[in-house]
């Protein structure tokens, strides 16, 4: 295979990764009526920019992070920046943490998920409850924990599979 015809290929699976971002920034803004009236706050972006800045940090640079993050908080109407920030903060510790999350199983890696999701939402919690000035009921926040626990999993194989592709 000649270097232009490895480009070409590269960069479409390349733009396969990046589509797959974009379906799950659309997944994010979907309102799942059996989760309640507000439909669910769901994590499926981070599920994904934490499973790419784990195994292909170089493909998932910081600035495309925070412009995920920023693109999200427009199409959702929410507070700008927060879902930046939050991003940039768990990219910032699975970076620091990839010698260790490389080496471990798929369940610790679901664990540090789980840790991730955790931080962002309660973030996200604590920064919406200063801003209404009242303490926001924490039920949807641990229901949204929860689902989201359980949906990284479901999640995880068509990554798994476009990393394998990336990888050939």
């Amino acid at each position: 295979m000649s270097r232009h015809h490895f480009f070409e290929f590269y960069t479409l699976k390349l733009f396969g990764l990046y589509v797959l971002l974009c379906f799950l920034i659309l997944l994010n803004l979907v309102k799942f009526p059996l989760l309640g009236e507000e439909g669910g706050k769901l994590s499926f972006l981070l599920m994904g920019l934490y499973f790419w800045t784990i195994y292909r940090p170089e493909l998932l640079p910081y600035p495309l992070v925070f412009a995920a993050g920023l693109f999200l908080d427009f199409l959702s109407g929410g507070l700008v920046g927060l879902n930046a920030l939050c991003f940039m903060v768990v990219a910032m510790i699975v970076r620091a943490q990839i010698r260790f999350l490389m080496g471990q199983s798929w369940s610790v890696i679901w664990a540090g998920f789980c840790v991730a999701v955790t931080l962002v939402m309660i973030i996200q919690y604590m920064v919406y409850s200063l801003s209404s000035m009242t303490m926001l009921s924490p039920v949807p926040l641990i229901f949204n924990l929860i689902i989201s626990y359980l949906l990284y999993p479901l999640i995880l194989p068509p990554m798994i599979l476009l990393n394998r592709f990336l990888s050939d």
